[in-house]
This record gives structure tokens, sequence and C-alpha cells, in this order.
């Protein structure tokens, strides 16, 4: 029987969370290779809650997570990314 392999979650070489977008497990606020900013609060994540995050891309969907605090300031979030050369499209 094969078993499907996914990538999962890993540290960049900033510290920050790096995986796919439909595997996200953590709240905080991504950065796609765009430089694309997502919000993903706690409850987005919680099991039965609405809306599903989906997103599709035909450029991959790779996001970064910059800090664990959904709700910062967007001032602070393009501070973050501008400093870990991430892009900043937001």
């Amino acid at each position: 029987m094969a078993e499907s392999v996914k990538s999962k979650q890993r540290p960049t070489e900033h510290g920050y969370l790096a995986c796919r977008f439909d595997e996200i497990e953590h709240a905080g606020i991504y950065v796609t290779q765009r430089g694309d900013m997502f919000r993903i609060p706690n409850d987005a994540l919680a099991e039965g809650r609405s809306p599903l995050l989906v997103w599709e891309s035909a450029e991959g969907n790779l996001v970064t997570r910059i800090t664990d605090n959904a709700y910062a300031p967007i001032s602070k979030c393009r501070q973050l990314a501008a400093d870990f050369d991430l892009p900043v499209n937001f």
C-alpha cells in the first residue's frame, strides 16, 4: 500500500516556518513567494469552523510564517518581511 508523502512545516534559515498553504497548522501571518500576505487566526484553524481557507495558484503555494500574531499591524508585517528578504506586496 502506497502512502502519500507531504512536505512538513520546516524552519527556514531565518527561523520562520515555511510550508505549503494547505499544510498550515499554526496561527499567524504568512507571506507567499510573491509577497502576498495571509492572516490566519486560531479560529480559522479550528476543526469544524468556516470558512475553509483555500488558495489556488499556478505559481505554487509555499508560504512563510513571519509572526505568530495574526493581528500584528501591517507596518510591522512589512518590516518583518523586508528584514528577512521576503517580498512585500501588501
